[in-house]
């Protein structure tokens, strides 16, 4: 095999705050090199991801010598922490050509380029799709679909949009599952939740290079935007739209076919917008104010009905097909650090539970534990690493 060398690397979206002075690392490639990998601590890893990204102020260090830090994170060297700022929106009269002069700002700094959306058939991206169509901005497609019962609705959407877009590529789900092809993620010098998405996000990634697609818009944030509890006033908006975006896939997958990718709804004028239209509303898990407000450009299954996609299926199939591969990477970490996390008798007792026992926090652990041995794997790949 052919291992890459460090400068080959790129991860601009992760940095480093080193604890005992504060100085910021763009990455952490000489201490991997120098062993850091083997006191890596998987327990405060699992934490991490248990705790969840809205809370990574709270998460604990992987590494005893520095800190990760991501866009939009400040370190505080007082109080030898990280914060995540909320955002503060502006206040003023909204109306629908303000909407649409806020979505054309957004879309006017790509002139030129090739736009790109994440069809998945909700409601979220295809505001986004029907935004663009509206403007009359010309966009390609690519999207994961299934044949699945439970994905009905979504198929649905999806055959109703692809005309709108020049072209589109649609990849069948269930040939690239959650948790499946993890011995081709590349290498990253951070364990990340998202490595046991890679083989969904590389067949995106690989289609939007076949498009041209030089622009990739997700509709992550869109459940923030349109979910949350908006309070009255601005300085509590509970809004953190750097957590929108995916640093891991938009450095290791698509940067390297050309392609950025960008989440919408992390727009600051976009968020102005929805803030000032829903301030002060409740809850709204349904999106029923969203589904009745961009009524004029969605499809009216989207208007008349409210429907949430299950990917609890596609993923415990995933895992299922992958606990082989799985059990060999934990044996190669238990040999790699001596680490009791990835013993045959841990490995057995979380496979033997009742993975048809959708219990949140019994995935979070599964999941972070291979995403930490899927890392250590990558390493393999670098010269002078492991």
């Amino acid at each position: 095999m052919n291992k890459e060398f460090i400068g080959t690397i790129k991860e601009p979206h992760i940095n480093f705050i080193q604890v005992n002075n504060g100085l910021l690392l763009p990455n952490i490639w000489h201490l991997i090199q120098a062993g850091a990998w083997r006191s890596a601590s998987v327990e405060h890893f699992e934490f991490n991801n248990i705790k969840g990204v809205l809370k990574r102020n709270e998460w604990k260090p992987v590494f005893q010598e520095v800190i990760s830090i991501y866009p939009g994170m400040i370190w505080d060297n007082t109080l030898r922490k990280t914060k995540d700022n909320t955002f503060i929106p502006k206040l003023f009269e909204i109306k629908w050509k303000t909407v649409l002069q806020a979505a054309a700002a957004f879309f006017n700094q790509f002139e030129g380029k090739k736009i790109g959306v994440q069809l998945s058939g909700g409601l979220d991206s295809s505001i986004i799709i029907g935004l663009l169509n509206d403007l009359k901005i010309p966009f390609w497609l690519v999207g994961m679909t299934t044949n699945r019962y439970e994905f009905r609705t979504e198929k649905h959407i999806q055959e109703l949009l692809k005309p709108l877009a020049q072209d589109t590529i649609l990849i069948d789900y269930d040939e690239h599952l959650p948790l499946s092809h993890l011995l081709n993620v590349p290498a990253h010098q951070y364990p990340e939740i998202l490595s046991i998405n890679y083989n969904s996000e590389n067949a995106m990634a690989l289609a939007c290079k076949k498009l041209g697609i030089e622009v990739l818009l997700t509709g992550d944030g869109g459940d923030n935007l349109f979910a949350e509890e908006l309070p009255m006033n601005p300085n509590d908006c509970p809004w953190l739209p750097q957590v929108f975006n995916d640093p891991w896939p938009a450095d290791l997958i698509y940067a390297p076919q050309g392609v950025k990718l960008v989440p919408f709804f992390a727009d600051e004028g976009f968020m102005n917008c929805i803030y000032n239209l829903r301030r002060g509303k409740e809850e709204d898990n349904a999106k029923r104010w969203a589904r009745k407000y961009f009524e004029r450009i969605l499809p009216q299954e989207l208007v008349n009905y409210n429907y949430c996609a299950d990917f609890w299926g596609l993923y415990i199939s995933g895992l299922q097909n992958a606990i082989p591969t799985i059990e060999g990477l934990f044996k190669q970490a238990f040999e790699l650090t001596k680490s009791k996390a990835f013993a045959d008798t841990e490995f057995e007792r979380l496979i033997k539970q009742d993975l048809l026992n959708a219990k949140k926090e019994m995935y979070q652990v599964i999941e972070a534990r291979t995403a930490f041995v899927v890392w250590l794997n990558s390493l393999k790949k670098v010269e002078g690493v492991i």
